[in-house]
């Protein structure tokens, strides 16, 4: 697996297993109604409204990143649906788009990394991605945005145009008295995710009924991304010995472990393994700090 889909694939565990959302609803998560071009053109000639176009293309592993993490935001996706037609448009689209009455063709749809006339008419030959164009309601461009965008980094825009602050003030005030809503969900993929509300006893193995939710959503994207494996780390505080230390991470690590298998995933899926009190994050001279050291981490593969 790409280290692209690995990081898209962490993003999405990430924001499902720290917000539950699987485990505290059973209705299917709403998502961005994305339009095609053509779609978009008729929606406006029957309704109009603001459109966002992202412009990418298959290669463009920031372009996937940008699907994974930022439109699956349900602040974005909220604020997306009530301003926006999202429209999504391949640059390298190999067939005729027509619009306004004027054909716009790829010129060498066999050649790899042709651009559709059309996407470079749009970002006028600036072809950098990914792209988000925004445009008012008789499809004329707003403004352009070349680069990906963490979901508080979208937010004020989508806002910022679609209640048309735009008109009347910079953009750069209207951010300084914006409030922004969405959580930022950018992490480094190669740190684990560590899981809060997983916690135990005093020197227990038993895990506590309040550790189930997120064990729950941890089985629920499991079942949904079929490709994705995981590691289990337990650790402790230094109190005490250190072979029993590393003994009672080892059974707490396949506690969580033998929790998900009873869920229905598959134990080939998953490692585990109990380090004791290697590897603190936190001081273990105060009882908060020993609180902290005692954790559950969970490494996407």
């Amino acid at each position: 697996m790409t280290n692209i889909k690995i990081f898209a694939k962490f993003l999405v565990f990430l924001f499902l297993i720290n917000t539950n959302l699987f485990a505290q609803t059973n209705k299917t998560p709403e998502k961005i109604h994305w339009y095609s071009f053509e779609d978009v053109v008729k929606q406006e000639a029957i309704k109009p409204k603001k459109v966002f176009m992202d412009i990418f293309t298959d290669w463009c592993g920031w372009c996937k990143v940008l699907d994974k993490s930022t439109f699956t935001n349900p602040v974005i996706i909220k604020k997306m649906n009530q301003y926006f037609y999202a429209c999504k448009l391949n640059a390298e689209r190999k067939d005729t788009i027509w619009f306004r009455g004027y054909p716009y063709v790829n010129p060498n749809p066999s050649v790899a990394q042709s651009t559709n006339q059309l996407a470079a008419s749009i970002l006028k030959g600036r072809m950098s991605y990914p792209s988000m164009v925004y445009f008012n309601d008789s499809m004329q461009i707003i403004t352009t945005v070349q680069s990906y965008l963490k979901p508080s980094q979208l937010e004020p825009i989508l806002v910022y145009i679609g209640e048309d602050k735009f008109k009347t003030m910079t953009y750069d005030s209207f951010r300084l008295k914006y409030k922004t809503e969405s959580n930022d969900d950018w992490v480094d993929p190669t740190k684990p995710v560590i899981m809060k509300t997983v916690t135990f006893d005093s020197a227990k193995t038993t895990l506590k009924v309040n550790t189930y939710p997120q064990l729950d959503s941890v089985a629920t994207v499991l079942k949904a991304n079929t490709e994705m494996k995981i590691e289990i780390d337990s650790y402790t505080d230094n109190t005490g010995d250190v072979v029993a230390n590393k003994t009672l991470s080892e059974m707490r690590a396949k506690a969580v472990f033998d929790y998900i298998v009873a869920k229905g995933i598959e134990a080939t899926r998953m490692s585990y393994a109990g380090f004791g009190s290697l590897n603190p994050i936190a001081d273990n001279t105060t009882a908060m700090g020993r609180k902290i050291n005692n954790r559950i981490e969970i490494k996407v593969k």
